[in-house]
């Protein structure tokens, strides 16, 4: 992003959402171009698969590491699940315990294979033959949470109606990839371990996709009321592995790449033109990173012919990830994510290499460094994208790099601004109660000093079935009520498309950035609120933060204002909250003491699913600090200022 000329004033009024016509970038290519363009079955040669291009690819360190991990991984069985486990879901709403038994399993027989790859000694082949069995042997592969899809609904598995969803489509590319890595060494143990790995992916994603790919919302034309989230790029960048890889008929290649292809756009079309994630940074990766490996299979499989890294919309969507960057590992964490997130430096350098964004390169080439990491393969999903990734290995660690640091940022579909001088970095957005994974936080607004939290959205917790139920706004982490929002006269805010910010205006210029907005229409009628103006600025000329409330109430009212925060804190002073970081740095929030009343409660956070509230902060005590007014009010303006000291 460029910086602000001197003495420039840019004024942007928002809306909540930016329409844009259909792109439609790969529907252009038509099926004969793809079939012209596509690599004959058994020509594609993506990853290495051999000793030498092996050793050619990665340090003798890195390999060794893998083959390490796969001496423990050959020490330990593969055990069937239960379908009591696939039950606990239904029961009482717990998936972890199938998902933790499904997800080692597949991690496991992935490690195997590659070892077996680049060592080639055979010692690794029955045990990956034990993991093959075993996995195919699986009445589902899915996530119970997502049986949904089935006719039967939320129960054991219906063998007898296969549905695809995430975990369906990784497993499916974990056999391809095993099929692809050991290839005809598998059939020295068995001549019919290949051909089960293709009858299984074949009948349950392959054909199940093929025959009825509408039955599921996400690979659908997305609309306000059913938009579209990451899981169409996530299960097509799979589907479009395992077909390439495993599929040996010419015809039904270029067939199902082309209908993969038409369904990928309707998730390209419905990304607005800053390419906006709604969902928050940590599904960045699970979003445009999953297209991007979408993207790299059809580059790769075509030598090239079929590509659209440089259209405008691409950039837009890569460049999200370090517009949301603050600083260190913290990232802008709205809707359920995470403020850390310990980016894949490799997936980053590969992208900008590919987009020509010497920024993301760069900053690539920095999280690398800064995260390091002894293998390119990892417990995390996107089994391909770690094999593309070890093209980039040598030449990412050969580069320093640097974080894009970028002095302020506007992303209009969204309405979320960011800002920073040398010493504090703000956040602040409005949008609607109705985005994806949201947390019913319209004017929410974060501050940060020296690259240290002070005042927090505190994120997301761990996932139960409540989550993603009508109690969903019952965690309190979900609610108005613990975001840096008032209640007003008792209400929080509700969910739904309808309780949005109005007249949304950001302004840019020398000495400030600024974010300003009605957030009335985010509480219900009987919150009684006519108008209430939000200013969010951050003033460089000063180095501090002014958050501004402009209100009028119907009536007489009961207010409280609550401000989040990881810092250790000190309320003893009228009009003055010390806040003190964890690197000791000293940050002070100036309020008015004839108005309000100030007390702490800290947060529990003891709960199951509140577990990664504390894994987000590095079990950092999470403090509410709640302002109460002291006596009803109808009408005025509450200002808060934030500085240093």
């Amino acid at each position: 992003m460029k910086r602000i000329l001197p003495f420039l004033l840019l004024t942007v009024i928002s809306g909540c959402s930016v329409a844009q016509s259909p792109r439609n970038l790969l529907d252009k290519f038509t099926r004969q171009q793809i079939s012209e363009a596509l690599l004959p079955a058994g020509k594609w040669h993506p990853f290495p698969n051999t000793g030498k291009e092996w050793q050619e690819a990665l340090p003798e360190n890195v390999r060794r590491r893998i083959v390490q991990q796969a001496e423990t991984y050959a020490r330990i069985p593969f055990v069937a699940i239960p379908a009591s486990v696939m039950l606990e879901y239904q029961q009482n709403g717990d998936r972890s315990h199938y998902e933790q038994s499904s997800f080692r399993k597949r991690d496991q027989l992935f490690v195997l294979a590659l070892a077996e790859s680049i060592e080639q000694k055979g010692r690794f082949l029955q045990p990956v033959m034990d993991g093959i069995w075993s996995i195919c042997e699986e009445s589902y592969w899915g996530a119970p949470g997502h049986l949904y899809f089935q006719k039967a609904g939320i129960d054991l598995v219906d063998v007898e109606d296969p549905t695809v969803d995430l975990f369906v489509s990784e497993t499916a590319t974990v056999l391809a990839l095993t099929d692809y890595l050991l290839g005809a060494r598998l059939d020295s143990i068995s001549r019919l371990l290949r051909r089960r790995i293709y009858y299984e992916v074949d009948k349950r994603m392959l054909t199940p996709l093929e025959k009825d790919s509408d039955r599921y919302y996400y690979l659908k034309k997305g609309t306000p009321r059913q938009p579209l989230n990451n899981w169409n790029p996530w299960v097509i960048s799979n589907w479009m592995t395992s077909l390439l890889l495993l599929e040996k008929n010419g015809e039904r290649r270029a067939k199902e790449l082309e209908h993969s292809m038409h369904l990928l756009d309707h998730y390209i079309n419905f990304i607005p033109d800053d390419g906006a994630i709604d969902e928050g940074p940590v599904y960045w990766s699970g979003a445009t990173g999953r297209l991007f490996d979408a993207l790299t299979v059809l580059e790769s499989a075509t030598a090239g012919k079929i590509n659209i890294y440089r259209e405008p919309i691409f950039g837009n969507m890569a460049s999200y990830i370090y517009k949301m960057h603050i600083a260190g590992n913290y990232y802008v964490n709205v809707a359920d994510a995470s403020p850390v997130i310990s980016t894949d430096g490799l997936l980053l350098y590969r992208m900008g290499t590919a987009l020509g964004d010497s920024v993301m390169t760069s900053f690539g080439a920095w999280a690398f460094h800064r995260y390091p990491v002894s293998s390119p393969v990892n417990t995390d999903f996107a089994k391909p994208r770690m094999l593309f990734n070890v093209k980039a290995w040598d030449a990412c660690s050969r580069s320093n790099g640097q974080p894009p640091m970028l002095p302020e940022m506007w992303l209009e579909s969204i309405q979320l601004m960011a800002a920073r001088t040398e010493g504090l970095f703000v956040a602040a957005h409005g949008g609607h109660n109705a985005e994806s994974h949201n947390h019913n936080d319209v004017g929410d607004f974060m501050v940060y000093a020296g690259g240290q939290p002070v005042i927090i959205d505190v994120g997301l917790g761990t996932y139960t079935a409540k989550t993603f139920s009508k109690d969903r706004y019952q965690l309190w982490y979900n609610s108005s009520a613990y975001h840096n929002l008032p209640v007003i006269n008792g209400y929080q805010q509700l969910a739904g498309r309808q309780y949005a910010a109005r007249n949304v205006r950001y302004q840019q210029a020398k000495d400030s950035t600024q974010l300003t907005m009605d957030i009335a229409a985010a509480y219900p009628p009987e919150a009684g609120v006519t108008e209430w103006d939000r200013n969010v600025t951050l003033q460089r000329d000063h180095d501090e933060v002014l958050v501004t409330d402009n209100f009028t109430l119907q009536g007489s009212s009961r207010l409280t204002q609550t401000f989040m925060t990881v810092c250790t804190t000190d309320i003893r002073q009228p009009g003055r909250i010390l806040f003190e970081t964890a690197d000791k740095r000293k940050v002070i929030l100036e309020y008015d003491p004839e108005t309000w009343n100030v007390t702490k409660e800290l947060m529990d956070c003891s709960a199951p699913d509140e577990k990664r509230l504390t894994e987000n902060w590095s079990r950092q005590q999470i403090t509410r600090l709640l302002l109460t007014v002291k006596s009803p009010v109808t009408k005025g303006t509450f200002s808060y200022r934030i500085r240093q000291i």
